[in-house]
């Protein structure tokens, strides 16, 4: 289980926050299920003050065993933003076999054996190492428990791109699929989102579980279901481990419930698979991911995209700033000589002169954008174009 369960577990939270709210009685039935007091539920100040929250969503997948002490891999990472202030919620998906080097580890390995070597806080070390930012929360379910609660729903309702056919029997997977619009009971349900075995692999399961999990808020938060929420509860409580209060949890319902479908995004980390030692690996492209980042979890405005081109004639200026831009979140899709190498200054060209992000740009470089017209011989996938002069250093 892979993707969906990271969104899964928000979506958990969210789903029976969402019923929770529906059903007037969120106070009570939280207190109950967390043993906890309504009154302290009121009183509790949740998640520290902080506007924005990052959770790691982990799914674990412990079905190779049947001893309940021993650590699965997580086939689902994904670490969820929340901008308390303004109501949004976005995501970056990690996929499983991201080749990193985990904390206390010497050698590299795929990013899911960190639950097995330290859980869920090796985890969250992890991704915070790769990503750059703090993990506060940590959220982690198992398969059996999704499947249970697609059923308790009664199904969800997928429109199912391909036909899928995958038998495991030493890992007990057995995946049968047809094309077109299905019902899909809690297995059915698994096989889709378990399904890898075509050219993207992860990729395409991301996407999928993505989808899934859309389906699946739909049944969570549809009038029919509302009268399950108890059941609900049990089902998530049972199969979930999680560092949030039972405060911040009802907090994350009541917001869920406000939270327009236009305002929850999700993307996948950068990167391309690759074959290293014969192990299949996923190589996160380390230079976009900054950008990323910025954008889906910091919830600022997208970084233009820039060409830095050497103007100078000084060898290696270009790829110097370029790492700079880099590291400050820009996508650079080109670096490269200019047509003459006798720039005394820094020039920027810009589609958008008075764009804020350009503007940053050139102050870091002591001048004023030019506009780029449409016609000019420069990368045509860069909206700011800088040329490097014998000014910069």
């Amino acid at each position: 289980m892979t993707d969906w369960r990271k969104k899964l577990l928000w979506g958990l939270v969210v789903v029976g926050a969402l019923a929770m709210a529906a059903a007037g009685a969120a106070l009570r039935l939280v207190s109950e299920k967390l043993d906890t007091s309504a009154s302290r539920l009121v009183l509790e100040r949740p998640f520290a003050g902080r506007d924005i929250i990052y959770i790691l969503v982990l799914g674990e997948d412990d079905t190779h065993s049947k001893d309940p002490s021993v650590r699965g891999r997580t086939d689902t990472i994904l670490v969820a933003a929340v901008d308390l202030k303004n109501r949004r919620a976005q995501g970056i998906s990690i996929p499983r076999d991201t080749r990193v080097q985990l904390p206390g580890r010497t050698s590299y390995e795929k990013i899911n054996a960190a639950y097995v070597h330290g859980g869920a806080q090796a985890s969250a070390q992890a991704v915070a190492d790769l990503l750059g930012v703090p993990i506060h929360y940590y959220v982690k379910t198992n398969i059996e428990g999704l499947k249970n609660l697609v059923d308790l729903l009664g199904g969800v309702e997928i429109d199912i791109e391909k036909d899928m056919r995958y038998v495991d029997r030493r890992g007990g997977l057995y995946i049968n699929l047809k094309k077109g619009y299905r019902h899909l009971d809690g297995d059915k349900a698994l096989q889709y989102v378990r399904f890898r075995h075509d050219r993207m692999g992860d990729l395409s399961r991301i996407q999928r579980q993505q989808k899934f999990l859309r389906a699946l808020a739909r049944r969570v938060t549809a009038p029919e279901n509302w009268t399950k929420l108890p059941q609900s509860m049990d089902e998530i409580l049972a199969h979930v481990e999680t560092n949030l209060s039972a405060r911040e949890i009802l907090a994350l319902v009541r917001l869920a419930k406000d939270i327009p479908e236009d305002a929850v995004k999700t993307a996948t980390l950068p990167g391309a698979p690759a074959n290293i030692g014969g192990i299949s690996y996923y190589i996160p492209a380390t230079d976009e991911i900054p950008a990323l980042v910025a954008e889906m979890l910091k919830f600022e405005a997208p970084k233009p995209t820039v060409a830095v081109l050497n103007g100078s004639g000084v060898a290696g200026s270009a790829e110097r700033l370029a790492e700079v831009l880099r590291g400050a979140g820009y996508r650079v899709t080109k670096t490269g000589n200019a047509r003459r190498f006798d720039y005394e200054r820094s020039v920027v060209l810009a589609r958008d002169p008075d764009d804020v992000q350009t503007l940053a740009i050139a102050e870091l470089l002591n001048c004023r954008p030019d506009r780029l017209e449409a016609d000019a011989k420069y990368p045509a996938d860069a909206r700011v174009v800088v040329i490097v002069g014998r000014d910069y250093y």
